[in-house]
């Protein structure tokens, strides 16, 4: 019979946002063992397309490595409160880690504090002064204000 101190170190992976070396943005949700190998990996899922949960080893996902011909890693953490909210699939990202993370928690952003700005759907894509899309940056910014100091609370 296996117990834990006859399991291999785990070595966490911390949860929280990250951006692919590619671009696309994930949340790590926890650091799970494989039943077979016991090997640690990160479970995490997608911030866009589909969505979906994924596993990867855990010392994968905070590997540095030569990628797209440089070294760098493969995923790197960020701070939702100091993430530049400047395009809409970063914007979508720290939406969806936010609420996620509320969720998780037992509160109901919609509820507790109050829907995300929506996103707009005027622009005319010529780049005006005072664009509709500074405006919705501009208002998810106090959301994600107001988003944070609720979940520091509720932590």
């Amino acid at each position: 019979m296996t117990t834990d101190t006859d399991l291999p170190p785990l070595n966490p992976v911390p949860p929280g946002l990250y951006r692919h070396y590619k671009g696309g943005w994930y949340e790590v949700l926890d650091t799970v063992r494989c039943s077979e190998t016991l090997q640690g990996m990160a479970l995490y899922r997608a911030l866009y397309g589909g969505w979906g949960q994924w596993v990867r080893p855990a010392g994968m996902f905070v590997e540095v490595g030569e990628f797209e011909g440089r070294v760098q890693p493969r995923f790197v953490l960020h701070d939702p409160a100091s993430v530049p909210l400047a395009d809409l699939p970063t914007a979508q990202a720290l939406v969806a880690h936010l609420q996620g993370l509320a969720q998780r928690r037992g509160v109901d952003l919609d509820t507790a504090l109050r829907r995300p700005p929506p996103e707009p759907d005027t622009c005319c894509g010529r780049g005006c002064n005072g664009c509709v899309w500074e405006g919705y940056y501009t208002a998810l910014a106090f959301w994600r204000e107001d988003a944070l100091a609720l979940l520091s609370r509720s932590a």
